[in-house]
């Protein structure tokens, strides 16, 4: 997929994938986070879009996260089996740190490389 139609109150938005950082759920809804910073809901569930997006471009790193290689700003070991994921931009929403689930670790680090 390469764009995704937003509707925010009467207005519809095409949005590219190039302009998209990352999707995230949280209660329920599921967000994309633009790379200029801005947050908009879309009617997908996490496991459409994992379907639908180009794997070589997006990965599910947990089952909340779905980012773009591009939008990893920092990544380090949290412990001897936790990697911690700091995301560019930041979600001001997010309160807790974002870890790759650890059945994924192997998978991810094949992604990035």
């Amino acid at each position: 997929k390469e764009r995704f139609l937003v509707k925010t109150n009467q207005r519809l938005e095409a949005i590219q994938t190039t302009d998209i950082s990352y999707f995230y759920s949280e209660d329920k809804l599921t967000f994309l986070m633009l790379k200029s910073g801005q947050s908009k809901p879309i009617d997908y569930s996490l496991k459409q879009l994992e379907e639908e997006l180009n794997p070589s471009d997006f990965y599910r790193i947990n089952r909340k996260y779905i980012i773009h290689h591009s939008s990893i700003k920092e990544m380090f070991y949290a412990s001897k089996s936790k990697i911690q994921v700091q995301l560019e931009p930041n979600n001001k929403n997010e309160k807790q740190p974002i870890f790759v689930a650890i059945e994924k670790i192997g998978q991810f680090k094949k992604w990035l490389s």
